[in-house]
């Protein structure tokens, strides 16, 4: 996604050189704006390689800084590019001044997402009825979270801390993590260990691993080096306190009633969870009420489709691309064009799935609109 919009804000680029650098100003000023322009772009992909490349947890929020800054501006030059465009068609000065305007709002709004938006988390409540639901766990509350990308917070653990003050005073009977922990490394979580072990529920809390908890986003030495670095970041997963699923399951009992939380590997970033890892995950399981733990959305659609055992699957992943509008229970974000099911609650063929915006921030620190968010699930017959 991030090409696509570096590669439009090169094209919005070339129309504000030829339309107006190149028709309006003196020849130091076409230079001076082209070569500023080349400049950017060129060291946009440097630095994004270096994210790859570098070895230091805060170096990695440091490129996501300097990328914020560069995606406000190229998402201003966009913006501008959109609506002037319209001024070749309709001979107006009212949409030139709108350009402007649009772009000056979108400059401002990035920097927003980058200062405030981001730290701006926000508890959603959602209730999830079933008939097939045991008696016992009707009112079962279930706290939600995913995506904490931990070297999006350049480990200020306060913030963290309160945020799991936060969630401890929603007193779940169960919580359920569905992957990313980190964006890139293990060390990630070594300041926000003490709070997120301070992170508590009545009878335990789950996760699974994302995408980026596979180590798929930096170039190794070697595949040993990679698989070691799984492995540590899965012994601190555990040390936490969390109960990590890797195609298996863990049975919930209340009152002689039983209630089973299946989770799934992801597999990293070019695999994804295929129905032999859910055939791994529930080998010899009876109960016949489940919920799923799946880090991508698109397993329940595909995998699941009229499955009614899997009454309920929690997902994240999609992070509803960090920037939308919300007004009220109404919501949109460019996401839909890639996830038909990027956030919320969507029920299909007798099961249903919650798709968690999730906390952290991948690569940019940023979010706009589509803020930060735990989600809290009631159960109900």
């Amino acid at each position: 996604m991030l090409f696509f919009i570096f590669l439009f804000a090169i094209v919005a680029d070339l129309y504000i050189f030829f339309r107006y650098v190149w028709r309006k100003c003196q020849w130091r000023t076409r230079i001076q704006y082209a070569a500023f322009s080349s400049l950017s772009y060129m060291l946009v992909a440097l630095i994004f390689r270096k994210y790859f490349l570098t070895d230091s947890v805060f170096v990695l929020y440091e490129i996501g800084v300097v990328m914020g800054v560069f995606l406000s501006l190229f998402v201003s030059k966009s913006i501008f590019f959109v609506v002037d465009v319209w001024t070749l068609i309709f001979k107006t000065g009212v949409i030139k001044k709108t350009a402007f305007g649009l772009a000056a709002l979108a400059f401002f709004s990035c920097a927003y997402g980058m200062l405030l938006g981001r730290f701006n988390i926000s508890a959603k409540y959602v209730t999830v009825e079933n008939k097939s639901l045991p008696q016992s766990f009707d009112g079962y509350r279930i706290l939600h979270i995913s995506d904490l990308h931990l070297s999006s917070f350049y480990g200020d653990e306060k913030i963290v801390s309160e945020w799991v003050d936060m969630m401890n005073a929603e007193n779940p009977d169960v919580i359920c993590f569905t992957g990313d922990m980190v964006t890139v490394f293990a060390d990630e979580m070594l300041p926000f260990m003490d709070a997120l072990k301070r992170l508590e529920a009545k009878e335990g809390k789950f996760a699974i691993l994302g995408n980026h908890d596979y180590g798929d986003y930096h170039s190794w030495k070697s595949a040993e080096e990679k698989e070691s670095h799984k492995d540590r970041l899965k012994s601190l997963i555990r040390s936490v306190g969390f109960d990590l699923l890797l195609d298996e399951y863990r049975l919930l009992t209340k009152d002689g009633d039983t209630l089973a939380i299946v989770g799934l590997e992801d597999m990293g970033r070019l695999r994804n969870c295929q129905k032999e890892n859910l055939e791994s995950a529930d080998s010899g399981l009876t109960a016949k009420t489940r919920i799923l733990l799946s880090h991508k959305p698109d397993f329940w659609e595909t995998y699941l489709d009229g499955n009614t055992d899997y009454f309920l699957t929690l997902a994240g992943h999609t992070h509803a691309m960090q920037v939308g509008l919300e007004i009220g229970e109404w919501e949109t974000s460019l996401s839909f064009l890639k996830y038909p099911y990027w956030h919320g609650l969507y029920e299909r063929n007798g099961n249903q799935i919650f798709v968690s915006r999730g906390i952290g921030c991948t690569v940019i620190p940023i979010r706009f609109g589509m803020t930060p968010e735990y989600v809290v699930i009631t159960l109900r017959r």
